[in-house]
């Protein structure tokens, strides 16, 4: 990450820090560190033999601690194994309302972006460091890292109002690739303050060791100031530099080992809600009220040493196991006869007086072996009882190392992995609490620093404005776990046998339960409550969680609105069918009278346009009647007319 870009916050730059405050400052952390591993001085010391008897040292001043039988180096690689074995998958839900459609977009997308994440950057094998080193030293530390790079962006054309002048402004460089790294932090590298609690730890700091070149990207100028007038010879060197995350301050210090330089000072680089870049460290074994880490090995050392030296008895005895003996006279024949192979014949000389005492048994005195024999039975038992010591002591029981005696009933062995893998589920619960810690610091970095473009091309899906709001709150609105035994890959035979339980059971549930449910329709929120309660005592996984879930809200919203009864139904039906057939009959008769009124009003009116049309009849015939007198009177009067015309032209 680049620190320099980061916010001051609460501590002051190195910038405004005079040389004089700087070496104060410089030799406070360094007083600080010291007094942490003197404080932690005598586990340290532990966790350094141990680990040397874990990789086998050679070395000349560490050989006394080589172990004959390495039961510590079995034991981490048996326990490593079995509490880490599986890549974790984040299981991100909405804290409160699941309905909320928003909520679940966002919860589905930090999932998918923390996916991307463990993908990138390896976090298995990060998380099986850190339980290495806390089943090995006693403490196990994963940090968090955000890295981003920034890419120029180009001026941007702007106009003055007043003017109408074009100038170009600088924009901002637009951060892109953005990532969260996580890295095991070795017990060796690793301080803290003094607290009671780990979750009250005042500060923490982690040892880098950096060239001159990284050293100067942290501050240039203030790393050649404070390296003035000293002589590094070549420019090639290492400096080791403790990097101090201060709680209290708020505030990160990059100061050298020795304390005589600070190479840098920022504030708040990540603005996470528990400030630290680190979930709370792994401590298989802790003390109530302190925070020292204990060595797992130290707590049955003295088995293991006792172990060692039966172990380095029997070698002994075994190599002084020989087949000699003593013979008199001349052993030439002897010797040839003892280096045969077999079905071989071979001459010897003096075979008469060998079988004048008694034969090859009384020529020859074997050395006495037996009681060696006797021995080392007795040391294999011995041995075999430590051992059995050392894993009732750290929970290792044969059946979890895959050894199991062949008289054991079935359900013996069922008993002893019930009982003795307690203690080994207890530590994968330790695993899983780092892993769902680190998911809440990278889910805040995400929604932090993470572009949204960015997120949607991890995510692979488009986040509406809404979305992007509730990004910017805080990440208690939001449950984030580890989905059920992720991190343990679970025998994929107990897996089916388990889910095949849960099925049958089910069915016989609900068989038991669908006449009261018939009777009593009331009952079925409840009943689904029950069967969710016991179905959450399966590892069913997220997604048959989540259809549990929604049965569980559907039946509650079923027990608001409960469903009538069939037969009260079945008779209202029928009563609103009566009353609809009678509306229906009264309907038709008030139609047919209404009818019937209408229909004599039309006969009314039918007669009366009957008689006017009769009178109408009537008018017209008399007046073609006298039309037809007047016609006849015309034509009298025209036929006059004419013989008076004839009789006047006749006279003419």
């Amino acid at each position: 990450m680049d620190y320099d870009s980061a916010p001051e916050g609460k501590g002051a730059g190195p910038s405004k820090m005079s040389p004089d405050d700087l070496r104060k400052l410089g030799k406070k952390w360094c007083e600080r560190i010291r007094a942490a591993e003197k404080r932690e001085q005598d586990w340290m010391d532990e966790a350094e033999a141990a680990e040397k008897a874990y990789t086998v040292d050679t070395s000349s001043e560490s050989r006394g601690e080589i172990p004959d039988f390495n039961i510590l180096h079995s034991n981490v690689e048996t326990i490593v194994p079995a509490i880490y074995n599986s890549t974790p998958s984040p299981d991100i839900r909405p804290r409160h309302n699941n309905r909320d459609e928003a909520g679940k977009l966002v919860s589905d997308l930090l999932e998918r972006a923390i996916a991307v994440q463990i993908d990138d950057s390896r976090l298995d094998a990060e998380i099986e460091a850190l339980a290495q080193d806390a089943f090995l030293a006693g403490r196990g530390v994963v940090r968090v890292k955000f890295d981003a790079s920034e890419e120029p962006q180009p001026p941007m054309e702007m106009m003055d109002p007043n003017t109408g002048e074009i100038t170009l402004m600088e924009q901002p460089a637009k951060v892109v690739g953005e990532r969260v790294m996580f890295e095991n932090v070795s017990w060796r590298d690793f301080r803290c303050g003094n607290a009671k609690r780990l979750q009250d730890l005042p500060w923490v700091a982690f040892r880098h060791c950096l060239t001159q070149e990284e050293a100067e990207k942290i501050d240039a100028d203030l790393f050649d100031q404070q390296r003035e007038g000293e002589s590094y010879g070549d420019d090639d060197f290492d400096l080791d530099v403790w990097e101090i995350w201060c709680r209290e301050t708020q505030s990160v210090y990059f100061v050298t080992d020795d304390g005589s330089k600070v190479l840098g000072v920022t504030g708040d680089p990540m603005g996470l809600s528990g400030f630290f870049p680190m979930a709370l460290p792994v401590q298989p074994i802790r003390a109530t009220g302190r925070i020292m880490p204990i060595c797992p090995y130290t707590v049955y050392k003295s088995l293991a040493q006792e172990l060692d030296q039966v172990t380095r008895r029997i070698r002994a005895i075994t190599s002084g196991l020989k087949v000699v003996g003593f013979v008199a006279g001349p052993t030439g024949d002897l010797e040839r006869l003892a280096d045969q192979e077999d079905n071989t014949l071979v001459p010897i000389a003096n075979l008469e007086g060998i079988a004048a005492v008694g034969g090859i048994d009384k020529a020859i005195m074997w050395w006495p072996v037996q009681h060696a024999i006797l021995v080392l039975r007795e040391l294999y038992v011995a041995r075999e009882q430590v051992k059995q010591g050392i894993y009732e002591i750290t929970g290792i029981s044969d059946i979890i190392r895959g050894q199991g005696a062949a008289s054991e009933t079935a359900t013996a062995q069922n008993i002893k992995t019930q009982w003795g893998s307690l203690r080994i589920k207890k530590m994968q619960r330790l695993i899983e609490r780092q892993v769902r810690d680190l998911f809440v610091i990278t889910a805040e970095i995400i929604a932090m620093h993470f572009s949204i473009e960015t997120l949607q091309k991890m995510a692979g899906i488009e986040i509406p404005p809404e979305a992007q709001r509730l990004l910017q709150k805080p990440m208690d609105h939001y449950r984030i776990d580890v989905e059920s035994d992720s991190t343990v890959r679970a025998d994929a035979t107990s897996q089916r046998q388990e889910k095949a339980e849960f099925l049958n059971a089910s069915a016989q549930y609900f068989a038991t339960m669908a006449p009261i449910a018939q009777s009593a329709p009331g009952a079925v929120g409840p009943m689904i409550e029950i069967f969710a309660s016991f179905a959450r005592s399966y590892s069913l996984g997220k997604s048959a969680e989540d259809a549990i879930e929604e049965m569980v809200k559907a039946a509650q919203e079923t027990a608001k609105n409960p469903a009538p009864n069939p037969q009260q139904e079945a008779a209202k039906a029928a009563m609103q069918m009566e009353q609809d057939a009678q509306a229906s009959k009264q309907k038709l008769e008030t139609e047919r009278l209404q009818f019937e009124v209408e229909k004599a009003k039309l006969d009314v009116q039918l007669k009366s346009a009957d008689l006017d049309l009769r009178r109408d009849d009537q008018r017209l015939r008399e007046a073609e009647a006298d039309f037809n007198a007047v016609k006849v009177a015309a034509e009298l009067d025209m036929e006059e007319d004419q013989q008076r015309a004839v009789k006047i032209g006749d006279a003419s």
